[in-house]
């Protein structure tokens, strides 16, 4: 029950019923990782990782400029990181790098795409939170231009 609690403060969950939020937590499992990189830019699609101790940074490259990169966010317990290739099974499009040691859970893409399938009821309350995301994205390139 408690793994299902924190789902339930996932942004991107927060809209799923309780049912939901069993199944999905009966396919996570606990991964730790030490400092350094865990997802780099263009690395294949794997799943969702929800953080639940310590800290990332996402990062994402300058094309034309060899070592250049901005800092896009600072993700903390709670907050997850490979939404979109969860869904669209894309390329990674940034680079993940843990800032000490961090556990996660992650779900992997194939066990999403099943629940999906079983609840498609499911798809709705995510795309909710999902437009929320963007959302922000975009007021935050608002305030950037």
């Amino acid at each position: 029950m408690e793994t299902v609690e924190f789902l339930s403060q996932v942004d991107i969950f927060k809209n799923l019923q309780q049912s939901d939020l069993q199944r999905l937590a009966g396919q996570l499992t606990q991964v730790s990782f030490p400092e350094g990189n865990i997802i780099k830019d263009n690395d294949a699609a794997d799943g969702l990782y929800i953080i639940k101790t310590g800290n990332v940074k996402v990062t994402k490259s300058a094309a034309e400029s060899v070592g250049v990169e901005a800092v896009l966010a600072i993700l903390k317990p709670g907050n997850s990181f490979g939404e979109l290739s969860l869904i669209d099974g894309l390329p990674r499009s940034a680079n993940v790098t843990a800032m000490g040691p961090v556990e996660c859970y992650f779900l992997p893409r194939a066990a999403f795409l099943a629940s999906l399938r079983e609840d498609p009821v499911m798809a709705l309350g995510m795309l909710i939170s999902l437009a929320g995301m963007v959302r922000s994205a975009d007021q935050w390139v608002s305030q950037l231009i």
